[in-house]
């Protein structure tokens, strides 16, 4: 449940996100996120993606001022303007609405790091069914327990994180077009002090498999020192057998592309090597507006992935320092 009164610490964040991947290949909501902070209870930061297969790019990214249902405090509901996250039953059923104008642009121009838009309706609502147990971070095995205690990437995760991947129904309406929606995503909750300053960079992956087997994975980059850092993830079965797994291969972003990039994944497990070829599909890019714009640039979108010859369209986030970006 969320906060329903400001946190004595400024710093701590109460946040509620939603990744939202449309089968087809033809849209994502590459993060849809709340963040309610202490400092600035009463404006809640709002951070929305959404890229289409057409090259169009539409974000808000802004302070909405905290909207309270009928006057009253509930713990069910966190809403900043119109976008509106609802828990309808804890770890099962979710839903997310908005309406209102965003700012569209292009991939390539958010690759460009141009800056440049225009205002566009924007309308949605999602189902979110829950298909998986949550995986708190640091959750699976001893050593990534440690890790997230006492590591610098344990302040980066923001305090108690948890990931839930679901299946998702909905339509979105876009310039006054709509689209109807069927896919996977997932649902992240945190709530914590956060403190990216001393990331080195990340690589993550979720996806959700027709058949019903899924992966889940974040790795930060390695250290200058070449002590370890945060890596954990998992995998779950058809058979809906959930087990630990570790990146060995990640696809780290060495440079910028829109679209089209191979994206060789390999998982540790104790039942084998995994491995999950991907390509990029739909990408979004920030240069200047997350908390690492001064040093580092975000890309966020939908991929398609491939395990055993099963295919589905499933999430990806890398952030990557500038100097270790080719051209830059």
């Amino acid at each position: 449940m969320f906060l329903t009164e400001r946190p004595d610490n400024p710093d701590l964040r109460d946040s509620a996100t939603l990744w939202v991947m449309d089968q087809t290949g033809h849209l994502a909501f590459p993060r849809i996120t709340i963040d309610a902070i202490g400092s600035q209870w009463e404006n809640p930061a709002v951070q929305l993606n959404l890229v289409l297969a057409d090259g169009r790019a539409i974000r808000i990214w802004n302070s909405l001022p905290r909207f309270a249902v009928s006057g009253e405090q509930d713990a069910s509901v966190l809403q900043a303007g119109s976008l509106r996250f609802k828990c309808h039953e804890p770890f099962h059923h979710w839903t997310l609405e908005f309406e209102g104008i965003a700012e569209q642009s292009t991939s390539a121009a958010q690759m460009a790091g141009n800056l440049q838009s225009s205002p566009v309706p924007l309308a949605f609502f999602f189902d979110a069914r829950m298909q998986m147990p949550p995986w708190l971070m640091g959750g699976m095995t001893v050593e990534a327990a440690r890790l997230i205690r006492s590591s610098h990437e344990g302040s980066q995760m923001g305090g108690l994180r948890y990931e839930q991947l679901c299946r998702i129904t909905g339509w979105a309406t876009i310039d006054g077009v709509e689209h109807r929606i069927t896919g996977t995503g997932m649902r992240v909750r945190r709530q914590g002090v956060r403190n990216m300053a001393t990331s080195t960079g990340h690589c993550q992956h979720s996806a959700v498999f027709p058949s019903g087997r899924a992966i889940g994975a974040i790795a930060f980059a390695p250290r200058a020192d070449g002590s370890a850092s945060f890596n954990e993830g998992f995998i779950y079965t058809q058979d809906r057998k959930r087990f630990p797994a570790r990146v060995v291969t990640a696809p780290w972003m060495k440079r910028l592309q829109e679209k089209g990039e191979k994206l060789p994944l390999v998982l540790e497990t104790a039942i084998g090597t995994i491995l999950i070829e991907g390509k990029t599909l739909l990408t979004t890019f920030d240069h200047h507006l997350f908390e690492m714009a001064d040093v580092a640039v975000l890309q966020q979108g939908g991929a398609r992935y491939v395990w055993d010859g099963e295919e589905t369209v499933g999430l990806l986030e890398r952030c990557t320092h500038r100097q270790q970006l080719a051209g830059q």
